[in-house]
C-alpha cells in the first residue's frame, strides 16, 4: 500500500549574502514561496504519417523561477528589494530649521516632528511668534500654512520641533546582488514534520510594486532565479537548490 505523502506548508525564510560570512536573517511572514522550473523544448515533427505528432523531443530545464509574498515591509526588506540601503536615525531635538513660507502650501520637514512633542515657529531672530490652528497646522511631514493667517508667501520661517526616531531607505543606489535562501518549513499534513529547502544562489530583481494606498494589508512580491553555485561540485549534489524532509516514524 502507498504510503500518503501530502504537504500543507508554512515555515520560516531566511536570506543571507551570497558567499559572505553574514548571518541567514529571517525576513518575515511569508504567504508564498514558489519554485518554478523553466524549460526549452526543442521536437520534431512527424512527418511520415497523417495527423502529424511529435517524432521527438528534448526538454532541457532552462531555469528556475522563485517567487515570494512578503507581508512584512521592513525598511532592510524594503532596502533588499529596491535595491538599495537602510539606515536608522535616532530621535532628537531640532533647533533653528530654517524655511520659506507658501500660503497653502507644505513645508516639509528635514526630519519627521514627533507629535507628542511641541513646535515653535517663528520669524527670523524669534519674532513675530506663529500660532497653530491660526497661521500653520502640523501635519505628520511638517507644518501647512494656513490661508487667512498673518503669515504671507515667502515670509521666513524658523522652526523648531522633536524628530522622531526613523528607519529610511534609501532605493536604487545599489547593484543588484546574490543571496541564499533556506526554508525553515513545517508539514502541517504531516503533524508539523520538517521540509528544509536550501537555494545556495539566488538572484531577485526589484520588487514589482510597493503599494501605498489600498483596502487591506499591503504585501510585496518579489521575483528571481536560483542560479548554479560553482563552489558546489561532486557526483549526485545539486548546485541549484535541494529539498529535505523528515521520514515519518516507523
Amino acid at each position: 500500500m502507498a504510503t500518503k505523502q501530502t504537504y500543507y506548508g508554512v515555515g520560516k525564510v531566511y536570506l543571507a549574502a551570497y558567499g559572505g560570512l553574514l548571518p541567514l536573517l529571517f525576513v518575515g511572514n511569508c504567504s508564498q514561496l514558489d519554485l518554478a522550473p523553466e524549460e526549452n523544448e526543442q521536437s520534431i515533427q512527424d512527418f511520415t504519417s497523417l495527423g502529424g505528432g511529435k517524432y521527438d523531443s528534448v526538454r532541457r530545464v532552462a531555469g528556475v523561477g522563485l517567487t515570494i509574498t512578503q507581508w512584512d515591509l521592513s525598511a532592510a526588506n524594503l532596502a533588499r528589494h529596491l535595491r538599495g540601503t537602510a539606515s536608522t536615525l535616532a530621535a532628537a531635538t531640532i533647533t533653528g530649521e530654517t524655511h520659506t513660507a507658501q500660503v497653502g502650501g507644505l513645508i516639509e520637514l528635514a526630519r519627521l516632528p514627533n507629535p507628542a512633542v511641541a513646535m515653535t515657529v517663528t520669524g527670523t531672530g524669534g519674532t513675530p511668534v506663529y500660532v497653530a490652528g491660526t497661521d500653520y497646522e502640523r501635519t505628520p511631514a511638517g507644518i501647512v500654512i494656513l490661508e487667512g493667517g498673518t503669515l504671507d508667501d515667502d515670509d521666513p520661517l524658523v522652526i523648531g520641533y522633536g524628530a522622531l526616531a526613523t528607519d529610511v531607505v534609501q532605493a536604487l543606489t545599489q547593484a543588484d546582488g546574490n543571496f541564499r535562501l533556506v526554508f525553515e518549513g513545517l508539514n502541517e499534513a504531516e503533524s508539523g514534520s520538517p521540509v528544509i529547502v536550501r537555494c545556495h544562489r539566488v538572484k531577485f530583481g526589484p520588487l514589482q510594486t510597493l503599494p501605498l494606498i489600498g483596502e487591506g494589508f499591503a504585501s510585496i512580491t518579489i521575483a528571481g532565479d536560483v542560479l548554479r553555485d560553482t563552489s558546489i561540485t561532486g557526483a549526485g549534489l545539486s548546485p541549484y537548490f535541494t529539498v529535505e524532509r523528515a521520514l515519518a516514524a516507523a
